[in-house]
């Protein structure tokens, strides 16, 4: 007996217009009068936050299946078990066991494999030079949601049959779970995030206190604004549009992608970090991860890093006064054509390698980096050595 080879697909897309079956998983209300603490306990969740218009925390859940089986469709919704209870002065909901971590799943199955029609496959030739990119670039990328319709995401597949021979998919064979889950709270809730293998996003600016513990999850924030703020970040990856305050830890994150910080700490390890502007008192340290630094506000005062095996690619700041003084043990320092190598110290000493500008200027960069890479660059940065 032959095995079925299976095919999934996770993406972000509109909904077709077609017979489907759809269920009510969880549809609740809370008068949050008397509440403080929303706590959010999910694994295998999507879920979108949005705002409430009234002192009131909505629920409505619902999945809609399409090309699936009834025994099909009673397996899954059985492993979705929802549930809350209010403790003092606090609604906790926990979401365990759907593995429903995208909003349009697709699955299909051949005996003989899927194979890619290559005639519909273009390659990007790499570049080294990466340019320096706005602000407003990245809340452009950050507010983008549509992903890949059914049509564009099947032609280049093809099934194989007995003989070895590729044809289409008919997509009338391809089963397609919709889930939809809004959550809406109101503004002055603090929230408590537990997630694993989850997809979240937040459709409104948040200025209560968050704290947020996440693993293997997708999250995405507009504004976040409250100085006791504090997230734990492990795989998965992180958006946002403004992050003031509070304190932030990423492990081993694919990608970390935000428009605007300021008033925070950043603790990095493994991660790739992308800012658009660095604003008022901000401090990064970090260990064998990535960062490309676009721009500063014009009053950012003071930005720190202290790094270890990482990389940092800093575009100078514009249109203002500024000192930058950098430190470095084992590092090599790339400023236009000059390149100096600080040797490894014995003693993992560090020793001054750059100073740009006047110390009395108000606004000031120190980075401090052993066994590092980093450049600097005023309209674009070139990573070839």
């Amino acid at each position: 007996m032959k095995t079925p080879f299976k095919i999934f697909a996770l993406m972000l897309i509109t909904s077709l217009q077609v017979q489907s079956q759809i269920k009510d998983i969880y549809k609740e209300s809370f008068d949050a009068t008397n509440l403080k603490n929303l706590v959010l306990d999910l694994e295998g969740t999507y879920v979108v936050i949005e705002a409430s218009e009234d002192n009131k925390v909505y629920f409505d859940y619902t999945i809609e299946f399409e090309n699936y089986s009834n025994k099909e469709i009673d397996k899954i919704l059985k492993a979705v078990k929802p549930e809350s209870q209010i403790v003092n002065d606090k609604l906790e909901f926990k979401s365990k066991g759907s593995n429903i971590s995208s909003d349009v799943t697709y699955s299909f199955e051949t005996l003989y494999g899927i194979t890619f029609e290559g005639d519909y496959i273009n390659f990007k030739e790499p570049t080294t030079r990466q340019f320096r990119k706005s602000k407003q670039y990245f809340l452009d990328i950050n507010s983008s949601s549509r992903g890949k319709s059914l049509k564009e995401y099947l032609k280049n597949l093809r099934e194989v049959d007995d003989k070895g021979e590729k044809r289409k998919i008919n997509s009338k064979n391809v089963k397609i779970l919709r889930t939809k889950f809004t959550i809406k709270i109101p503004s002055h809730l603090n929230l408590r995030l537990m997630a694993v293998n989850s997809n979240m996003t937040f459709k409104l600016d948040l200025e209560s206190q968050l704290n947020v513990n996440a693993r293997n999850t997708s999250l995405k924030f507009q504004s976040i604004q409250n100085p006791l703020n504090n997230f734990d970040i492990v795989n998965g990856s992180f958006r946002s549009n403004t992050l003031n305050g509070g304190s932030y830890k990423f492990n081993h994150v694919d990608e970390v992608q935000i428009a605007e910080v300021r008033n925070l700490t950043i603790d990095g390890e493994f991660s790739t970090t992308k800012i658009g502007e660095v604003g008022q008192h901000v401090k990064i340290v970090d260990f064998n991860g990535k960062f490309w630094l676009h721009n500063f506000s014009q009053d950012f005062k003071s930005f720190q890093m202290d790094t270890e095996y990482s990389e940092i690619n800093l575009f100078y700041p514009e249109n203002m006064d500024y000192y930058i003084e950098t430190y470095g043990n084992d590092t090599v320092h790339y400023y236009g054509n000059i390149i100096t190598e600080i040797p490894p110290s014995r003693k993992n000493e560090l020793s001054k390698m750059m100073v740009i500008g006047e110390e009395s200027n108000p606004n000031k960069i120190q980075i401090n980096t052993a066994h590092g890479i980093i450049r600097f660059g005023s309209d674009f940065i070139d990573l070839g050595e």
